[in-house]
């Protein structure tokens, strides 16, 4: 399989050439397009949250070695969560290679965070895939550098800041 221009672009902003091209063109297929012989993206995007997840916590591991479990869980979530994985696909531009249907097309698909996100998963799998876990680690460090050194000391989300507030009030 040959890749087209925009493909073969999108490969050097991610850092990795591919072998073999079908796995990027999966990775980058939605649901919405996919057909009986066009195999969409989900069970990448499966595969490519357990590598980043498996990197993130060397990652931080290696950065900070004397902070506690709880006190990396939260610099994890922070890390891997989907808007983060759709800020790293915005910065690679990855909305304007996504194989969307119609419909998702018209209402701004390339654009939105899920998709985003997911799409950066399932390219991290079609990586792993592709050229083996050191692939893949690599091309996340890469992409994701600047946030791993960055991420708050107390990165909780919202949420969690809440129910620890509630939790520490009785309420």
């Amino acid at each position: 399989m040959k890749l087209s221009a925009d493909l073969k672009a999108f490969e050097a902003r991610i850092g990795h050439r591919f072998a073999r091209p079908e796995l990027l063109v999966r990775a980058l297929t939605h649901g919405s397009v996919s057909s009986p012989t066009r195999a969409d993206n989900q069970r990448l995007e499966f595969l490519g949250d357990r590598v980043l997840g498996l990197v993130m916590a060397e990652a931080l591991l290696l950065d900070d070695k004397g902070a506690t479990e709880g006190q990396l869980a939260p610099r994890f979530n922070a890390l891997v969560r989907k808007g983060a994985c759709a800020e790293v696909a915005r910065e690679v531009d990855l909305g304007a290679v996504l194989k969307l249907g119609r419909s998702e097309m018209l209402s701004g698909g390339r654009r939105k965070q899920a998709l985003l996100g997911d799409g950066m998963e399932a390219v991290i799998a079609a990586v792993y895939r592709d050229g083996g876990f050191e692939a893949a680690r690599e091309m996340i460090l890469r992409l994701w550098g600047k946030r791993i050194q960055s991420v708050e000391e107390d990165a909780r989300d919202a949420k969690t800041a809440l129910q620890e507030w509630a939790q520490a009030r009785r309420l």
